[in-house]
């Protein structure tokens, strides 16, 4: 039997003097009234009620109690009528965990504009390429670029980009325009890495899966420095299209081996595994999906 039907149904019986009215006004039936106070007595293992024939009396422990219900309903309405009016004016601290890149170049407007649109939500940004714990950190949103699709249910996939290799015409100039993999072993690349500095990049042509070792004069974890660097013809740089593809457009880079096609990536957002995700966050999501789509 649910205990907090029981308590606002004491309460009831005490407010209104007996079984029968606070039947009535609760609008069950008096058996049921009966059931909940006899319930709530077993559980508390004393009297809260002196019934007789004529009249009901609250013992000194109902007495006691009566005033602690009242603290417990009058504590649970306030706290559902919170969560409603924040379900409605959604308010509060949104903690979110982004990848430094990506932050760099698209999230910066779209916060802009969420913020213009939620004046009462704060933002807590926190960028980093590490994937850090959702739990742990307490973030309730985490955006990521991976290699691998999502496999778990509280994630939404928001787009997939190809990555290129990518160096400036004066570099191509100078150094030659390689195209096949053999001759790409001549060349210095700039890569983007995580945890180690030799890299394989995995390449696809004809359906077939295809390898280079590469041995970069440069590595690191942050696209936009590998970017300044290539444009400065240091070297090839093996970056997603969000990254590099504007330069590509201008002409201050070049595409080689265009048809070797790589593993796409996943930006995808995902949240802590609750059941029930509050109204701030379902905006942020709903909001960032929309503004990724529009601008793919």
């Amino acid at each position: 039997m649910d205990r907090l039907d029981c308590i606002s149904t004491f309460v009831s019986v005490v407010e209104h003097g007996n079984f029968s009215s606070a039947a009535r006004a609760l609008d069950i039936s008096r058996d049921l009234v009966a059931k909940r106070v006899c319930y709530l007595e077993n559980d508390l293992k004393t009297t809260l009620l002196n019934r007789t024939t004529r009249q009901m009396n609250l013992t000194t422990c109902g007495e006691k109690f009566y005033q602690h219900c009242k603290v417990i309903l009058s504590e649970f309405e306030w706290a559902t009528y919170e969560i409603s009016y924040n379900q409605q004016y959604p308010e509060g601290e949104l903690k979110l965990n982004t990848p430094m890149s990506f932050s760099n170049i698209f999230l910066q407007n779209i916060i802009s504009d969420f913020i213009g649109k939620y004046p009462n939500i704060k933002i807590d940004l926190f960028m980093t390429d590490q994937l850090l714990d959702m739990n742990q950190h307490k973030f309730d949103l985490t955006i990521r670029l991976d290699g691998s699709a999502p496999s778990l249910a509280n994630s939404k996939i928001l787009n997939t980009y190809q990555r290129y290799l990518y160096a400036t015409p004066e570099y191509f100039q100078k150094e030659g325009f390689p195209t096949t993999l053999d001759e790409l072993k001549d060349h210095k690349f700039l890569v983007y890495y995580q945890d180690n500095r030799h890299k394989k990049l995995i390449f696809q042509k004809d359906q077939k899966e295809v390898s280079f070792n590469c041995f970069p004069v440069m590595t690191c974890n942050n696209g936009e420095l590998l970017l300044d660097m290539c444009l400065k013809d240091h070297g090839i740089v093996f970056l997603p299209e969000f990254i590099a593809e504007p330069y590509f457009k201008e002409g201050k880079l070049q595409k080689c081996l265009e048809d070797y096609t790589s593993q796409p990536l996943y930006l995808y957002i995902t949240w802590p595994n609750r059941k029930i995700l509050s109204k701030k966050v379902k905006l942020f999501v709903e909001f960032l999906a929309k503004h990724i789509a529009s601008i793919a």
